[in-house]
């Protein structure tokens, strides 16, 4: 069965989300294991928590469906 062109759409923004939500959430794991691994009972409350990394929001997601959508209709 063939998918309606609305369902593509929603298809293609939920890729683009997953492509650019996927870095930030590495990143932000990274920082997070990093901080922790170097906090131990003698410097806790020392050791300042990273700033982390915010997520991409709504317009970027659609740049990223409209950049996947130009390729795809290539």
């Amino acid at each position: 069965m063939s998918k309606t062109p609305y369902e593509i759409r929603l298809d293609l923004l939920k890729l683009a989300k997953d492509a650019i939500f996927e870095p930030v959430y590495c990143k932000r794991e990274s920082l997070k294991d990093e901080f922790y691994s170097k906090m131990t009972d003698e410097n806790r409350g020392t050791v300042p928590y990273p700033t982390l990394p915010s997520f991409p929001g709504t317009d970027d997601i659609i740049a990223e469906a409209e950049k996947l959508n130009k390729f795809i209709s290539q």
